[in-house]
């Protein structure tokens, strides 16, 4: 007799089904608290990183406004109103800035050498320099920053610190200008002899004192204007002065000593002479005497080439060929012509191929603008 038992795996694979989806649920248990902690981590630590960045900016944005205007005003209370007003339109983790005294600091910035970094130090008897910090801090008016979920990893909030510097750095600069036979008559009238310029009295000729008013009277006036800019100057700037006429002298080799500029200019009014425009002769020395045992090794080097007409063809080098190969050693080339005469596309080349801005002034008033605002605009860097 056969005695057959039938053993059903229906039972075995439910209870086995059952146990799977079990150990499935219990796992999902455990890992669903993890992987929201790990998202609250990510959304969390991007927010940090890009409060951060927001500091960063605010800091640069803050310490760079401040430092255009303490260089130009040379007022610590107007560079820390302006240092304010950037932060403000510059919020970090949505809410606007406020910089308190002791984050904004005046001091000096200097290096050792061409390479080396800029270290900065609080003081000093010629200051230079401005640090200005971002802080989101809890005992600050900035408060700290909050996250985005907070709580679920402890803290609710963050502090963030972020500083920079902004040096206005040591510049050399070369004021090259035209002392050729046309700087005798007006702006307002062609530079063409015979006749002498209409301002000239009876019997006037070159090397007699420059008629009033020519373009080089109003040359003299705006040199002024440029002096007393440069004397407002939190800062020492170093000062060289080149003539071209025919040929191109060196009047005065950098200094700070600013009355040499107005000697050397005083010496062509009193006895003006005749003369071709050999440009690039003046861009040549220019670059010679920035270049020299007199310019400083560490300053910035800048030219400003002002010129009311056109160069003598085939006299002297290629004034863009200059200013290009002056560009290569790191020297900025500004020009500035004036009078409808002046061949300003030219002098657009040579600025662009120096690294530099061209302006045009139409009388001496616009003159005496431009010079100040190629001041305004002489280099400030961040340096932290």
């Amino acid at each position: 007799m056969h005695c057959r038992i039938r053993i059903s795996s229906t039972g075995f694979a439910h209870h086995a089904v059952s146990r799977r989806q079990g150990a499935i649920v219990v796992m999902v248990a455990i890992l669903l608290p993890m992987l929201l902690i790990l998202a609250a981590y990510a959304v969390n630590s991007a927010w940090m990183e890009l409060s951060r960045t927001q500091a960063v900016i605010a800091a640069d944005s803050a310490t760079r406004a401040a430092g255009r205007t303490y260089s130009l005003t040379g007022d610590v209370a107007q560079a820390r109103t302006r240092a304010n007003q950037a932060a403000a339109l510059n919020p970090v983790a949505g809410k606007p800035m406020t910089i308190s005294n002791s984050d904004f600091v005046v001091g000096t910035s200097a290096r050792s050498g061409s390479t080396g970094r800029y270290n900065f130090t609080a003081g000093g008897s010629n200051p230079n320099a401005l640090r200005v910090s971002i802080r989101n801090l809890s005992s600050n008016a900035n408060g700290e920053i909050k996250f985005l979920l907070p709580g679920i990893l402890g803290p609710s909030g963050y502090e963030v610190s972020k500083t920079a510097v902004s040096t206005r750095v040591e510049v050399d600069l070369a004021f090259v200008v035209d002392r050729s036979g046309s700087m005798a008559y007006a702006s307002n009238e062609k530079a063409v002899y015979p006749p002498i310029p209409k301002a000239a009295p009876a019997g006037w000729f070159f090397d007699d004192p420059a008629p009033n008013p020519s373009r080089w009277r109003d040359l003299v006036s705006a040199t002024d204007t440029f002096i007393a800019e440069m004397n407002k100057s939190v800062l020492s700037e170093y000062v060289a002065l080149v003539t071209y006429g025919d040929k191109a002298n060196v009047e005065c080799n950098p200094t700070s000593n600013y009355s040499q500029i107005r000697n050397g200019i005083d010496k062509y009014t009193k006895s003006f002479p005749s003369g071709k425009t050999n440009i690039g002769a003046g861009l040549n020395q220019a670059v010679n005497v920035l270049g020299g045992a007199s310019g400083r090794p560490f300053a910035s080097k800048v030219i400003v080439l002002m010129t009311d007409g056109i160069r003598t063809p085939g006299l002297g080098p290629n004034p863009v060929s200059v200013a290009s190969a002056a560009a290569k050693d790191g020297i900025i080339t500004f020009t500035i012509t004036f009078s409808n005469e002046a061949d300003q596309t030219e002098m657009k080349k040579v600025a662009a191929a120096g690294n530099g801005q061209h302006f045009h002034a139409v009388d001496a008033a616009s003159l005496k603008a431009v010079l100040q605002n190629i001041i305004r605009i002489l280099p400030t860097v961040i340096t932290e």
